[in-house]
């Protein structure tokens, strides 16, 4: 049987002629290594120009292969200086380019997520490899690989909606023959359009790759605009959970008049976070507990996203403390995210409890961080304990009472049973507000 190589056009007469050279070789025992090294040479041709003709399909490969056989680039790294004869000109035949392979670049499957792009634009924290520097980024951009080295391009992307960006372009030079790279430039998105997303809706893209003489190959992909309230949580097996962190907003203006109710219950004489002692923080919580009773905070169950998670990528509708606000409505991500924001806002540390399918608060009682409570706030709507309590003079007792039933619940049950089982993962808040920028309001 003739092996796939023998195949090759000229492969025959290519590997004739490397014999006779050796032959000609002062010594025989050299011929071993030389058939080795065209061999070598031969392999390694066939497979730079067999990736050039048909990508692999990026979607299959797992984060430890990108960041093995993928270099990124971003539009703010330096270009490399280039001495002109080293150069190689793109070639241009038929509407393609042909001394290189390129096409777009929309990472999440297709679709856009408002509430990364927001929380990560101007994400500062350390990122140790490939593909999350790609991520943050923009997740737009392009693919190229190229069979010669230093081949210059200019290049464009555009929306089709101009009040998502508008045009944005720049130049790009591939430096090293067979690298396949990811150049990922910054897209200037409108803020306060994304902001206002509040559905999913189709979007178009267009790609451009240009050389100097104006040719000029173009591609258009359709992409989704998800929701504002959509947070991606993971892509592949590249974990965001710590994006939940987002929908937090300590600064909402709706919080001083919250906690100003909760001085007014008398559980506490201040709303100083944590300078008094453990109870007094814990009091704290519960008489801002009490007063989202009273505001007739529900527990919603709705989780579910515009469009279905799958073994690619996962997502969760999530309301951010404004949202709750105005709907008076909360699942046990929602829940999370209020008190997050109303505790955070008098210097209580808070982290996210998440789980494979819930999400519960913890709290640390002083500024050691050397104790923490857990808070099941679906919990909150519960009336049974308060209900049955008639002098008004103990409703107060009654609703610490119910606020601590919730801290026993998940500090005593669900957070042990979670942690045996390995399904729980902390994310600390006050970690990650240092990269991640909440939502606007």
């Amino acid at each position: 049987m003739q092996c796939e190589k023998c195949r090759q056009p000229g492969s025959k007469q290519y590997l004739l002629l490397l014999l006779i050279l050796a032959f000609s070789l002062p010594s025989y025992g050299q011929l071993p290594k030389v058939l080795k090294d065209a061999g070598d040479a031969l392999k390694t041709g066939t497979e730079t120009m067999r990736s050039l003709n048909v990508f692999i399909d990026a979607t299959k490969r797992t984060t430890a292969q990108f960041n093995k056989s993928v270099k990124v680039v971003k539009s703010n790294s330096p270009a490399p200086a280039v001495p002109a004869d080293q150069v190689t000109k793109p070639k241009y035949k038929k509407g393609e380019f042909t001394n290189f392979k390129w096409e777009p670049i929309a990472y999440f499957d297709g679709q856009i997520f408002p509430s990364m792009v927001i929380s990560m634009a101007n994400y500062n924290g350390d990122i140790d490899n490939a593909f999350m520097n790609s991520v943050k980024s923009s997740a737009l951009g392009f693919r190229f690989l190229s069979d010669k080295s230093y081949i210059p391009v200019k290049w464009e992307i555009e929306s089709s909606d101009k009040s998502y960006f508008d045009k944005v372009s720049g130049d790009f030079m591939s430096q090293q023959a067979g690298q396949e790279v990811y150049f990922m430039p910054n897209i200037p998105w409108n803020m306060s359009t994304l902001t206002k997303q509040i559905s999913s809706s189709p979007i178009n893209i267009i790609f451009r790759v240009f050389d100097e003489d104006g040719n000029k190959s173009e591609k258009s992909i359709p992409l989704f605009m998800r929701s504002i309230n959509d947070c991606i949580y993971r892509y592949h097996e590249q974990k965001f959970d710590f994006l939940f962190t987002a929908f937090i907003q300590e600064q909402h203006p709706e919080i001083d008049k919250i906690l100003k109710e909760a001085l007014n219950t008398k559980l506490v004489s201040a709303i100083s976070g944590y300078q008094g002692d453990d109870v007094n923080t814990i009091l704290q919580v519960a008489a801002i507990w009490k007063v989202l009773h009273d505001r007739g905070f529900q527990y919603s169950s709705v989780t579910t996203t515009s469009t279905n998670s799958t073994n690619i990528i996962a997502s969760q509708a999530v309301r951010t403390f404004d949202n709750s606000m105005k709907t008076n409505q909360a699942n046990c991500v929602d829940g999370t995210v209020v008190f997050a924001s109303l505790l955070r806002a008098i210097n209580i540390s808070t982290v996210m409890v998440l789980t494979h399918n819930h999400c519960f608060l913890g709290f640390y009682t002083s500024r050691k961080k050397n104790k923490i409570l857990y808070l099941e706030t679906t919990m909150l709507s519960n009336a049974d304990i308060i209900d049955q309590v008639k002098p008004p003079s103990k409703k107060n007792q009654a609703y610490v009472d119910q606020f601590m039933q919730a801290v026993k619940y998940a500090s005593n049950k669900e957070y042990p049973e979670y942690k045996a089982a390995n399904d729980l993962v902390e994310i600390d808040v006050d970690y990650y507000r240092n990269f991640v920028r909440p939502l606007p309001f």
